[in-house]
């Protein structure tokens, strides 16, 4: 019974979104002993138990400061934001080239460091939506990548000239101007890329979470 409190009140801190191991066993003891007196007592373990942890949510409520489970989604939404902006404008700089080169695999490097360090400091209290998260946001920059290989890697032949625009919202136009085929023809191919896209999903989505979470805990404490 003492596994079942101890998980019960873990559940409960963590739907307010806080680790705290010292107030979880402070209530874990209270709720423990109440359950031994109401045992005691004569009564059933069922009934004994859901008195024991009757109060635990208001106690929980006057210790803890609530903090809003969708911040981490809501954080990463911003961030993916950011990147596919960044991703966006890198089309108008003359070293465009360069930057991708540079951007897509630091971008890339960098989700798998924070899902990393995300895994080893939540790993007693993950949540999926946060790991789904990272996950989409890990397939769709490596997809992105994969898809601007065949841009990054273009090798023309002497005299020939390659560049790239962006066409709102999710594709790439790369353009190949070959001076020594045809008088001069252009070939224009066009790229998938799904980071904005991808980007406004998680954001759009966490941000109506985050909302309705916020007005459910105003209600709470009111």
């Amino acid at each position: 019974m003492r596994e079942k409190i101890g998980a019960y009140i873990h559940e409960v801190m963590k739907d307010y979104g806080v680790s705290n191991k010292k107030l979880e066993r402070e209530l874990a003891e209270a709720c423990c002993d109440e359950y031994e007196l109401r045992r005691s007592e004569g009564d059933p373990e069922e009934d004994a138990f859901r008195a024991a942890v009757a109060n635990i949510e208001e106690i929980a409520k006057e210790k803890i400061v609530p903090r809003n489970k969708f911040s981490f989604m809501l954080g990463m939404g911003v961030l993916a934001l950011c990147l596919s902006a960044a991703e966006m404008l890198g089309s108008l700089l003359t070293e465009w080239y360069a930057f991708y080169l540079v951007e897509l695999p630091l971008a890339f490097a960098g989700i798998v460091v924070i899902a990393a360090v995300y895994l080893i400091v939540r790993r007693r209290s993950f949540r999926w939506y946060d790991l789904l998260v990272l996950g989409v946001m890990l397939l769709s920059w490596f997809f992105a990548f994969y898809a601007m290989l065949s841009i990054l890697s273009f090798n023309g032949a002497p005299g020939s000239w390659h560049d790239i625009g962006f066409t709102f919202p999710c594709v790439f136009r790369h353009i190949i101007h070959r001076d020594w085929w045809a008088a001069g023809a252009v070939e224009t191919h066009n790229v998938f890329y799904p980071n904005f896209l991808t980007a406004a999903a998680i954001f759009l989505t966490a941000l109506v979470l985050f909302v309705r979470q916020s007005i459910a805990a105003k209600h709470k404490k009111a």
